[in-house]
C-alpha cells in the first residue's frame, strides 16, 4: 500500500495562528511499494538514516520591493554522516529527495497566518517542484537534482504583492537507494540565514516562534 502523503501546513484556530508544523513530508511522488532494480522497499517500522541539511535565502533583508526575487538554495553531498549511528554513509542514487516548502501572510489584525502561494512566482533553476495538489495555495512540493557529488535545490521566488511573510521549509524524505531496500532515509533542515526577521513574526502573531519552528522559517516584509 502506498504512504500517504504528508505536507507541512498552517493550522489555524480562532484568532490564534498555531505554528507551522514541519513535518517530514511523505509524498506520493517519493514513495512505492514494489522493489525491483529500479525501485526499493522502506523499512516498515524504523528509517535507518537520519541526515542534517541546510537551506538559504538571498539577499538577506528584512524589506523587499514588489517585483523583487530572493533565492532559495540548498545542497548538501552525498557523503553524510549518519545521526543515528554517527557512521558516514555515501548516500548515492537516491530515488528521489524532496520536501515541502509553504508560503504564509501574516495577518497583523486577525493575528493569524494564511496561504499565500498566488502572492508569489516560483522558478527553478536547478531541481523542480509542483504546487502541493490538495491544497495549492499552501505552496510547493520539491525534487533535488542528483549530480556526482551532491543533492541540490535553486528556487527563485519573485515578490508580486505587499504584506508581511513567512517561508517554512520542511524536513526532506528519500524512499531509499535506487534496487537497495530499508535505505529509506529523513533529512533534518536548517534554514541557516543569520538573521531570520523572527521580529516580524513576533509582531505580527503576538507571539514568538520556538525554537523547532525558528530554525525552518524566513520572514519578510514586501512594499
Amino acid at each position: 500500500m502506498l504512504n500517504k502523503v504528508t505536507t507541512n501546513i498552517y493550522t489555524y484556530m480562532g484568532s490564534n495562528f498555531l505554528k507551522l508544523l514541519l513535518l517530514t513530508i511523505l509524498s506520493l511522488f517519493l514513495f512505492g511499494s514494489t522493489c525491483n532494480k529500479d525501485g526499493s522497499k522502506p523499512c516498515s517500522m524504523a528509517t535507518p538514516y537520519s541526515f542534517n541539511v541546510t537551506s538559504e535565502f538571498k539577499p538577506q533583508k528584512e524589506i523587499y520591493n514588489v517585483g523583487d526575487t530572493i533565492f532559495l538554495t540548498s545542497t548538501f553531498p552525498k557523503l553524510l554522516t549518519n545521526l543515528i549511528s554517527s557512521q558516514q554513509v555515501d548516500y548515492s542514487n537516491s530515488l528521489s529527495i524532496g520536501g515541502s516548502i509553504t508560503f504564509g501572510l501574516l495577518d497583523t489584525i486577525f493575528k493569524t497566518g494564511i496561504d499565500s502561494y498566488s502572492k508569489f512566482k516560483v522558478s527553478s533553476t536547478i531541481g523542480s517542484f509542483s504546487q502541493i495538489t490538495n491544497t495549492p495555495n499552501k505552496g510547493i512540493i520539491t525534487n533535488y537534482l542528483e549530480t556526482s557529488t551532491e543533492y541540490k535545490v535553486s528556487l527563485g521566488i519573485k515578490l508580486l504583492e505587499k504584506g508581511l511573510f513567512v517561508i517554512g521549509i520542511s524536513n526532506l524524505n528519500s524512499n531509499g537507494l535506487r534496487g537497495k531496500d530499508c535505505t529509506n532515509a529523513g533529512f533534518n533542515m536548517t534554514v541557516t540565514n543569520s538573521n531570520k526577521n523572527l521580529n516580524l513574526f513576533q509582531y505580527a502573531l503576538g507571539y514568538p516562534a520556538d525554537n523547532m519552528l525558528a530554525k525552518n522559517i524566513y520572514c519578510f516584509r514586501v512594499q
